[in-house]
């Protein structure tokens, strides 16, 4: 059996996979993340950890702290310059993100063409992946209640809860929920141009993370979601 775990900054996901199929999945928030023992403690044995962490040294302690009774060494993922199909064009290839590049290899693995990938998450990454596999570059932009919080700090006069997408939004709160939303698309659409420009063919677009459902219905292009990215990426590393 292998745990994979994609610890981020509002959730920590987990995975239990056989080699073929997932078996198990859950998760935690992060905030709650002395919980992962008790989560955890149905599974009996393991073959290999795999773990992507971009929620600091706490987070990593409480992980290890969860998997300690397991003879089983931690593989804490980190962006290499190649790996899995896909090389890292990053100026540094080690300060990318160990989701962002986990999920650039389940991008790769799934489709085998250019493609946008989009971490919808707390923050939003929108990363290029060329058609023979090359990381071109991405861009990183605040997440959907980022933006919002962003207003609600910055502001005195403006109400940012609830609210919902409108074309044409008739109150505040759909307003502000409407234009953040649409800048999320904007961020993808704007990077879905440039690698069509470069690739010489419309690319496909790639979502996960919690505020990805909310996102695709105001893409244009050839979009699809996928349940947990970074989860995908992880087993593909694993199992190579």
């Amino acid at each position: 059996m292998i745990l994979a775990v994609d610890a981020g900054n509002t959730r920590i996901k987990w995975g239990l996979h056989d080699g073929c199929v997932w078996l198990e999945k859950g998760w935690v928030h992060t905030a709650d993340s002395a919980r992962l023992s008790d989560a955890w403690s149905g599974i009996a044995t393991l073959r290999q950890i795999v773990v992507s962490n971009v929620a600091g040294p706490a987070v990593r302690n409480q992980i290890e702290l969860a998997c300690r009774h397991w003879p089983v060494g931690i593989q804490w993922i980190k962006a290499t310059d190649y790996q899995c199909g896909v090389r890292n064009g990053y100026e540094n290839f080690s300060q990318l993100g160990s989701d962002r590049w986990a999920a650039l290899i389940a991008a790769r693995s799934m489709l085998h063409e250019a493609c946008i990938v989009a971490n919808v998450g707390t923050a939003m990454t929108v990363d290029a992946l060329s058609s023979d596999g090359v990381f071109l570059g991405g861009i990183i932009v605040p997440g959907l209640m980022a933006m919002r919080n962003a207003l609600a700090v910055s502001t005195a006069a403006i109400e940012v809860s609830g609210g919902s997408f409108k074309p044409f939004p008739g109150n505040t709160a759909d307003g502000v929920y409407s234009g953040a939303l649409s800048a999320m698309a904007g961020a993808v659409e704007r990077m879905t141009e440039e690698l069509h420009r470069v690739q010489g063919q419309p690319p496909a677009q790639v979502l996960s993370g919690g505020d990805s459902e909310a996102l695709l219905p105001l893409l244009s292009g050839n979009a699809m979601m996928v349940d947990n990215l970074v989860l995908e990426g992880l087993i593909r590393i694993a199992l190579a």
